[in-house]
């Protein structure tokens, strides 16, 4: 399940990309998260594996763990290039790699223009929601609907580490 949220005025600006695994329906531990692999693009690149864990010892509970690849922290010693220097400078190089061909767009259209033409038929009203709130207030209950990401309960930190 991948969850995917854009907006304006939204209380964060950022990128990700959350993809959950399925509920585990017949586990040994009652009422666990949902391991998750995330994807921040911006700001602060990271990529991260949060899974659940065995605790230490004999007891039967969990904990959250993650395995951790944050850039910065990663390559501390290097300069990351913003979004858009790298882009530039490819560019200027003639290197068309990262740029969408012509095939690239054309399926583009043809898998959005249906849902443009839906919208225009349609005229879905946009979900309001508060400035700087984290969007609408049926978004959490519209995605639990259809299967979609959930979020978690149990307050979670990002981890601190230390880089070798």
């Amino acid at each position: 399940m991948t969850e995917n949220q854009a907006g304006n005025a939204l209380n964060e600006q950022k990128t990700e990309i959350r993809i959950q695994y399925k509920d585990v329906t017949q586990g040994i531990f009652a009422e666990i998260t949902r391991n998750e692999l995330f994807i921040r693009v911006q700001p602060g690149e990271a990529v991260y594996l949060k899974m659940n864990s065995k605790a230490p010892g004999l007891s039967m509970r969990t904990v959250p763990t993650e395995m951790d690849l944050t850039y910065k922290r990663r390559f501390s010693d290097l300069k990351i290039p913003e979004a858009y220097e790298a882009l530039i400078l490819d560019a200027f190089k003639g290197d068309h790699s990262n740029f969408v061909r012509d095939d690239e767009l054309d399926i583009a259209w043809k898998i959005f223009t249906p849902l443009l033409h839906h919208i225009d038929e349609q005229k879905p009203k946009p979900e309001p929601y508060s400035y700087g709130s984290r969007g609408p207030v049926g978004l959490d209950d519209f995605t639990a609907k259809h299967g979609g990401y959930k979020r978690s309960e149990k307050p979670y930190s990002w981890p601190s580490t230390s880089v070798l």
